[in-house]
């Protein structure tokens, strides 16, 4: 594993905001033992949240969306979702961009009023190129392919950019409505994906705690019957959308960045509610795919080797929880102490080890093997992985009587010439 390598390639990145993340004891009363206890605890944290109106003389979605969505470069321009341009804010009614529902919201929920809630929550309101809010129409979120119409980005904030290769960095269509396809491009599906997910887990159903008002129960699938089946021109109480696997990979190819961070807390500002797969990328893992965490196992591995503070005056620890029995695959990489909103890489190898390397020591000797795609800290400075047992990098390195040590090298262009830093390491030996 060449990490200096893969460092020049992180340090190439625009500098990276820090993010304030959820409030102290925000998550305390979430349970991520088994996928249902946790997404019964994760619903009641984020339920109930503030409607802020869709268009309206007071604060309304168009604000929260300029906020949430202001271009890094300049806090009087956006960046938009699908074509990534930059645009002078504007406010309502414009000629350049408009509100996009990432679920169309004739699935389920398209006649707005003080009751209906998913129509106006700014987690899923993207503010989007005109032409191409309406190239994605109603599609469902698919993989394409070369044959598929190509929607260009736009070179900005260090992303986006180029065309005629599939996929590129551009958006990709096909067909129309439940049956047609729209892939999102490279640095914005991740964004979409968790966007869905959150809704998936946020509207289950019953009344508003603090309104009374009837909430839809919005469910993820892959089933396009079911998709197109939701839209009936009316209100229902049960909608679908998808595809939740194309959803599920996407969340995987395309980690929570800076800019995914930051619009959470600004959504968080006006609605009082998080998206928590932005602050907790591992808890998809567990509702969704059933792998999880945090269950009737406890802390795995011994802590060994140096590590120095970084820019955050904090020095970076990682720790396993779950189960050593490889055929449990219960697994967790947990870290803190990293500086809020950078990247950092998990790493893995046979040997225990204590070198200096860049701001800190490289712990793992050995033929080492990369746990992608790196990872973003969250505003409290944390990041967790789940590791699958089952499937390795390779074959032959995560079995029964093998040993393996754990370490994650992160970005901190503060914190010395270096501009990395690694935590100390984790040592584990299977059963």
């Amino acid at each position: 594993m060449q990490l200096s390598s893969y460092a020049l390639v992180i340090s190439a990145l625009a500098s990276l905001a820090a993010a304030q993340g959820p409030p102290s004891g925000y998550y305390d009363s979430v349970d991520p033992s088994t996928p249902s206890a946790l997404r019964q605890t994760l619903h009641l944290v984020i339920d109930d949240h503030t409607r802020v109106p869709y268009t309206s003389g007071a604060p309304d979605t168009w604000d929260v969306l300029e906020q949430a969505q202001e271009d890094p470069a300049s806090g009087s321009r956006i960046l938009d979702v699908y074509r990534n341009a930059s645009y002078l804010k504007q406010g309502g009614g414009n000629s350049l961009y408009n509100r996009e529902h990432t679920w169309p919201n004739s699935y389920g929920f398209p006649n707005d009023g003080p009751a209906n809630y998913p129509y106006t929550d700014c987690h899923q309101l993207f503010l989007c190129d005109i032409g191409y809010n309406s190239t994605r129409g109603s599609k469902a979120f698919r993989n394409c392919s070369a044959a598929c119409t190509e929607s260009a980005t736009l070179f900005n904030n260090g992303q986006g950019g180029g065309s005629g290769v599939y996929p590129g960095n551009s958006n990709w269509s096909s067909g129309a409505g439940a049956s047609g396809r729209f892939e999102v491009w490279g640095a914005r599906r991740g964004d979409v994906a968790r966007a869905l997910l959150y809704l998936d887990v946020r509207y289950e159903g019953g009344s508003h705690g603090g309104t009374g008002a009837n909430e839809p129960d919005l469910i993820l699938t892959d089933d396009i019957g079911l998709i197109a089946g939701s839209q009936t021109g009316s209100n229902e109480s049960v909608a679908y959308m998808g595809l939740l696997s194309t959803l599920l990979i996407w969340h995987d190819l395309d980690p929570v960045d800076a800019d995914e961070l930051a619009r959470n807390d600004a959504v968080f500002g006006f609605q009082g509610n998080r998206n928590p797969f932005i602050d907790h990328p591992e808890w998809v893992e567990c509702i969704f795919s059933g792998t999880c965490s945090g269950g009737m196992g406890g802390p795995v591995g011994t802590n060994y080797c140096l590590t120095n503070a970084n820019s955050a005056g904090t020095h970076a620890l990682i720790s396993g929880f779950g189960f050593d029995v490889v055929a449990t695959n219960d697994f967790t990489l947990n870290v803190v102490g990293l500086p809020p909103g950078n990247p950092g890489l998990f790493f893995f190898g046979p040997n225990a080890i204590q070198a200096p390397f860049g701001e800190g020591f490289r712990c793992v000797g050995g033929a080492t093997l990369r746990l992608n795609p790196p990872r973003f800290a969250n505003g409290a400075g944390e990041v967790s992985r789940v590791v699958d047992l089952m499937a390795p990098p390779a074959a032959g390195v995560i079995t029964p009587g093998v040993s393996n040590a754990f370490q994650i090298w992160y970005r901190d262009a503060q914190g010395g010439p270096n501009g990395f830093n690694l935590s100390d390491g984790l040592f584990v030996t299977w059963q």
